[in-house]
């Protein structure tokens, strides 16, 4: 056996143990978050602009926003809320799923002309997170998409990537040989 069909059969073994490590590697980082619902457990407690003479209650209600934190420091800005109570719950969707592995936390202020009052930051560890005194429910679901977007974000996923493409191209070049 030459050793350029040698380069040829290790290539291949490598480009299998790839593909079989990126699809574990998608598979358990296809979570993607779609959507958050935010309920004030005590709606008494919720915070309140300072009340002004001649001013309608409603438009007292605070300004919820939320903000999803990722790991590399993006921000993804879901939006405000406008005088808007939680005690009924508030949903949030998400334009595009994003990975849950990647999100650092979620940030909930209370948005105010002068200055914004951060309100609780919660991590997504299961469907349900209570912090206080707001309950976070998470809709998330599974996608092949999110899963490959994850993985050739990761280092192991740029260097299998590459590993492919080299192997690809060896396999290419000892069948010539």
């Amino acid at each position: 056996m030459s050793p350029w069909r040698q380069i040829g059969l290790l290539c291949t073994g490598i480009l299998v143990i790839s593909i079989l490590s990126c699809i574990a590697i998608v598979a358990t980082r296809s979570a993607g978050l779609t959507s958050v619902t935010l309920t004030a457990l005590d709606p008494a407690k919720e915070p309140v602009d300072h009340i002004v003479p001649l001013v309608k209650r409603h438009e007292a209600l605070p300004e919820y926003q939320l903000t999803v934190l990722m790991r590399n420091s993006d921000r993804i800005e879901l939006g405000t809320k406008p005088d808007a109570s939680a005690a009924n719950g508030l949903k949030w969707q998400l334009a595009e799923p994003v990975c849950v592995a990647e999100i650092a936390t979620l940030r909930l202020t209370e948005r105010d002309k002068l200055i914004s009052d951060p309100l609780a930051e919660v991590h997504v560890t299961g469907p349900r997170v209570t912090e206080n005194g707001y309950r976070f429910d998470f809709q998330t679901e599974r996608s092949v998409g999110v899963g490959l977007h994850a993985f050739f974000r990761t280092p192991i996923g740029m260097a299998i990537s590459g590993a492919v493409f080299l192997a690809v191209f060896l396999i290419v070049f000892s069948r010539m040989m």
